[in-house]
C-alpha cells in the first residue's frame, strides 16, 4: 500500500500535527499520565477498522502497566523521551522526533526518566475492541 517505509511517510505528517497540537497547548504541571482523544473514527472503505489518535503525556519516573493492543500502534515523540520495553526484546529508547511501531498483541510498557514524555499515538484497531488490555 505504501511506496515508502512507514517512518518516511509518517514523519512529515507528525511534524505538522505537532505544530498544530503545541500551538493550542498551555503549560501545566503534570501530576499523572494524561490522554487526550484527538480522533476516533472508522477507516473509510474498511468498516471493520477504526483509527484512534491520542496525545499522551507521561510524567517523569513513571512506568505504565504491561499491556497490549488489539491493533497496530504507532507513536511519535513530540517532547522528552520514553523507553519502550517489549517482552522478549531489548529495550528501545525513543527520543524527540522518533517514530516507532508496535505490532498487534505485543506485550509492552513505557518507562520515563527524569524528563517525562509527550507522544502522539495512532492506533488502527478492529472496531469495538478496547484501546489496550492490561496484563500481569
Amino acid at each position: 500500500m505504501f511506496s515508502k517505509k512507514p517512518r518516511q511517510v509518517m514523519k512529515p505528517f507528525m511534524i505538522c500535527l505537532y505544530g498544530l497540537l503545541s500551538a493550542g497547548a498551555q503549560a501545566q504541571p503534570e501530576l499523572a499520565t494524561t490522554s487526550d482523544m484527538l480522533l476516533r473514527q472508522s477507516v473509510e472503505g474498511v468498516p471493520t477498522k477504526e483509527v484512534i489518535v491520542n496525545r499522551v503525556s507521561i510524567p517523569p519516573h513513571t512506568e505504565l502497566p504491561w499491556h497490549w493492543h488489539p491493533g497496530e500502534e504507532i507513536f511519535y515523540v513530540i517532547d522528552g523521551e520514553v523507553t519502550l520495553a517489549q517482552r522478549g526484546k531489548p529495550d528501545l529508547l525513543s527520543r524527540v522526533g522518533e517514530v516507532n511501531i508496535i505490532a498487534p498483541g505485543v506485550i509492552h510498557t513505557g518507562r520515563t526518566g527524569s524528563e517525562g514524555v509527550t507522544l502522539v499515538i495512532f492506533r488502527v484497531h478492529d472496531k469495538g475492541q478496547p484501546e489496550r488490555v492490561v496484563v500481569d
